[in-house]
């Protein structure tokens, strides 16, 4: 019996592992171990998460991929402008042993950011952005309460973790088709529970052709010093 918010952490985490580890024996390094159809739509969604940098014009910033896979955002990044020092966490450890030896210039940790947020290892908190991509899609067998317990649970330390922003992604409930294996997302309620428990500077994007949205949630402080411009409409 879960006894607690930490026993459904704990639990979904393992299916998690499971699932991504039976994916990775099939297809190896490839989308489809990250349960993507193909390139193409991955690096659809990676232009999307890239929007999170909207905002941001310096030289260089940090960014922790939560979810990290096998890093093929950090080969994507490699043509954006900006210099971005990049960092990746998962707790599959098959993937993160792989990213080791195909990128050896950057730091990666087994770690699962559902758990308590003090409990993470303080090597995966404070960098600029921090971004998760599919993670909260594929809820497998995990009861629907639980499974959002796990989502905002984990959103929240993601959020606590970041001093610019994040960025994550969605099933979206205004779809045509359903897998009762997956997590479809109200964008109004995702939208309701970010402002009440993160920040109101937020931006939904539902604009692709694939099934789901993408949510940017932004420090006060940082879109203050983005907007500086608009002083009146901050906290003094």
């Amino acid at each position: 019996m879960k006894n607690n918010t930490q026993d459904i952490m704990d639990e979904i985490a393992e299916s998690q592992k499971r699932f991504y580890q039976g994916k990775f024996q099939r297809y190896g390094d490839a989308p489809q171990s990250l349960s993507w159809n193909d390139k193409n739509s991955q690096y659809l969604r990676f232009q999307k998460i890239a929007e999170l940098f909207r905002y941001d014009h310096s030289a260089q910033f940090s960014i922790h991929e939560i979810g990290c896979g096998l890093a093929h955002f950090h080969e994507f990044l490699k043509g954006y402008p900006a210099s971005i020092s990049y960092s990746g966490s998962d707790i599959v450890d098959e993937f993160i042993e792989a990213d080791k030896v195909k990128f050896p210039e950057c730091s990666f940790w087994i770690e699962n950011i559902s758990k308590d947020l003090k409990a993470i290892n303080p090597s995966v908190k404070g960098y600029d952005y921090y971004c998760l991509n599919g993670t909260f899609h594929t809820k497998e067998q995990n009861p629907q309460g639980e499974w959002e317990k796990f989502v905002f649970h984990s959103t929240a330390n993601m959020f606590a973790m970041a001093k610019k922003g994040i960025c994550i992604n969605f099933l979206t409930s205004y779809s045509d088709f359903y897998d009762p294996n997956l997590y479809y997302a109200d964008p109004k309620e995702i939208l309701e529970w970010c402002v009440t428990n993160c920040s109101r500077f937020i931006s939904i994007s539902h604009d692709i052709p694939l099934y789901e949205f993408f949510v940017y949630i932004y420090k006060e402080d940082f879109i203050k010093a983005a907007f500086p411009e608009f002083p009146k409409y901050f906290k003094e």
